[in-house]
């Protein structure tokens, strides 16, 4: 049907042939500003921003620029707010922003704000200091956060430079994106959760009834403690024969107790590590092998020398989940090297195992079946005719044996701050380790969280005698001895008979004694 001010007629559809013009619509734009004693009531619909600005202008008597070739349409509806947070709210969401300087108002658009003085884009410098997280990852966040005219640099520490201590993060932008980036930060520059991992490393020699490994069933069986043996989760299934087992806190002590009484097992290590929340931790029990790498370039050539790790290695990355639990990448390593003297390369042969296990705090973890071969050279020769050149082979035996070792490692992670029970055990160690065992020379020092036989010289038992250490030898006197007013009487036997001899010595045939400060 016809529309008023429109020659034009449409309809559904247009016949076949026809060139559709559309009409021109009114002109809906719609500005009402109202000053209420310093609130603005606003209604506009599909108004020029440039239009509502000024209008805000002039019922407030402000001094504003409005810089930039681009216009928006905006449709909004405020009733008794302030100006500012109504020049606020309709720039913001058109994309451009305002800043203050000596009572003039400057009104720019985002995109452009890089063409303007500094005094006019609005925008400003704040300088974060970090003491946890590292500049370059914040850095890779701060950016998505800016807005299209923001800018981030970023400052980074280094050990061997006095001068850059500190990673900082500088960002350049309006105060809303800053407000933005400041509350990540404080989000994201949080101190990092740690753990005590106790590990104790065992080293079994396995004899001729256990040549396969040490049979866990039976010991485990014999400890009572809540265990759970896996081989789920290794690095490689094909390779040697490892397994571990998931033991509880209590029984973990037991177990480690139990193996090196019921087998020839000895304490490699036995350490506490204080872990940081996703680093990295690395023990090592044996040598590094030194050997040269050079490096040729078109220029130059350079010559560094690297080191081969031998021994038992351990590695372990622990990261604290939100629910207090810890997820630990174990790498425990075995292994023997050389370097070849004509080549100057090394060889290596390694028993390793790779997994990654998730604990509670408190449980623990054993590793086993990390078994590794040894080759001894055993000599024996007849004394002297063993040692004749040439000759001496004949009465010299050599004899080769290979002996099977296999690594034992248990880990038990918990997480800071303690329990009760692991703080008091902690504690506990720390008082047996720093307190003395006795005071003085007669009275001993209480030490009465340790058990104690009973005292035949007290007579009380187990029960200790009571001793005032704040008067310890306070009110004692010395006594003076008479003088010595004889000299000292020297008896001197009649003869000296010694074992085989059927006849005295006579005392004539003696050489004299030496005079000291008591011979008369």
């Amino acid at each position: 049907m016809p529309r008023r001010g429109n020659p034009f007629t449409f309809s559904a559809t247009p016949p076949e042939g026809s060139v559709v013009i559309p009409a021109n619509r009114p002109n809906p734009e719609k500005v009402e500003v109202r000053d209420d004693h310093g609130l603005i009531s606003l209604m506009v619909r599909e108004g020029s921003l440039r239009q509502v600005v000024a209008m805000i202008a002039e019922t407030q008597r402000l001094n504003i620029v409005f810089a930039g070739p681009t216009d928006s349409v905006v449709t909004a509806s405020f009733d008794r707010q302030p100006w500012q947070r109504v020049l606020d709210a309709l720039l913001s969401a058109s994309g451009h922003t305002w800043s203050a300087r000596e009572d003039i108002i400057f009104v720019s658009s985002i995109d452009n704000a890089d063409f303007l003085p500094p005094g006019a884009e609005g925008r400003r410098v704040e300088i974060f200091e970090l003491d946890f997280a590292s500049a370059t990852d914040i850095d890779q966040t701060v950016k998505g956060l800016l807005s299209p005219a923001g800018q981030s640099w970023i400052l980074k520490s280094e050990v061997n430079n006095n001068l850059k201590t500190k990673e900082l993060v500088a960002v350049c932008d309006y105060p809303a994106f800053l407000g933005r980036v400041r509350d990540y930060v404080c989000q994201a520059d949080q101190p990092p959760r740690q753990v005590l991992i106790e590990a104790h490393i065992l080293q079994v020699e396995l004899e001729q009834d256990c040549r396969s490994g040490v049979n866990f069933e039976n010991i485990i069986s014999l400890s009572g403690s809540d265990t759970t043996l896996k081989t789920v989760g290794l690095a490689n299934a094909a390779g040697s024969p490892a397994f571990f087992a998931e033991v509880d806190g209590v029984g973990l002590d037991s177990l480690v107790e139990l193996l090196k009484t019921t087998t020839d097992a000895k304490t490699l290590a036995s350490p506490k590590i204080h872990a940081v929340s996703g680093q990295e931790s690395h023990i090592q029990i044996g040598g590094q092998l030194g050997y040269r790498v050079t490096t040729t370039t078109q220029t130059s050539s350079m010559e560094t020398v690297q080191f081969l790790e031998v021994g038992v290695v351990l590695r372990v990355t622990p990261r604290i989940t939100r629910d207090g639990r810890v997820l630990m990448r174990i790498y425990p390593k075995v292994s023997t090297g050389q370097v070849d003297p004509e080549t100057g390369l090394p060889s290596e042969e390694t028993t390793e195992v790779e997994t990654d296990v998730l604990l509670s705090s408190g449980k623990g973890i054993v590793i086993g079946g990390l078994i590794q071969e040894v080759d001894n050279n055993i000599q024996s020769k007849v004394p002297l005719l063993g040692e004749i050149p040439y000759v001496g082979v004949l009465f010299q035996r050599r004899q080769v044996t290979r002996s099977r070792q296999e690594i034992i490692v248990t880990l038990q992670p918990h997480v800071l701050p303690y329990e009760p029970i692991v703080e008091k055990r902690l504690n506990h160690e720390f008082m047996r380790t720093t307190e003395p065992l006795t005071q003085g020379a007669i009275c001993s020092y209480p030490r009465p969280y340790e058990p104690r036989m009973p005292d035949v010289f007290d007579g009380k038992g187990c029960q200790l005698q009571s001793c005032n250490w704040s008067t310890h030898g306070q009110g004692a006197t010395l006594t003076e001895l008479p003088p010595i007013e004889s000299p000292p009487i020297i008896v001197e036997p009649d003869a000296i008979i010694h074992y085989g001899q059927s006849e005295p010595i006579p005392l004539e045939s003696l050489p004299a004694p030496v005079p000291d400060d008591w011979t008369p």
